[in-house]
């Protein structure tokens, strides 16, 4: 599970400060067992939990967890990246699904924004994990 953690967060260090960027990590093989899934969304958020439940029969006795969080108003500070702040849609949030076996991560979507979380964002989150599943 580690490698998985230290990959995700490499992908998103290269990838960094681009809105058109994702980064999908999956397991093929452990994916194609996925028969229901249990949603948690953190920190909760009202939002979130309706879209996502107008996508998906969640089941909350299911071994597969499906995490979603979402990040909005970010500010860098960072010298590192002033070109992009200057001459680019600098990204301000982000969403991310994480889909667990257990404690392990066996799938994991991350996506820089430069708006606030959108119905539209969270269905081509969401359709790239079916598409995954499926």
């Amino acid at each position: 599970m580690r490698i998985y953690i230290l990959l995700f967060i490499l992908l998103v260090a290269l990838n960094n400060c681009n809105d058109d960027n994702v980064t999908i990590i999956k397991s093929e093989k452990e994916l194609h067992n996925v028969q229901c899934m249990r949603l948690v969304i953190f920190p909760p958020n009202q939002f979130l939990e309706t879209t996502m439940n107008k996508l998906y029969n969640f089941d909350g006795n299911c071994k597969y967890k499906l995490e979603v969080s979402q990040k909005s108003g970010i500010v860098c500070n960072s010298n590192y990246n002033a070109d992009k702040k200057a001459l680019s849609n600098f990204p301000s949030g982000f969403i991310r699904l994480d889909l667990y076996n257990g404690r392990k991560i066996i799938y994991s979507y991350y996506r820089d924004l430069t708006h606030k979380t959108t119905k539209k964002d969270l269905q081509k989150a969401f359709k790239n994990l079916e598409e995954s599943i499926n």
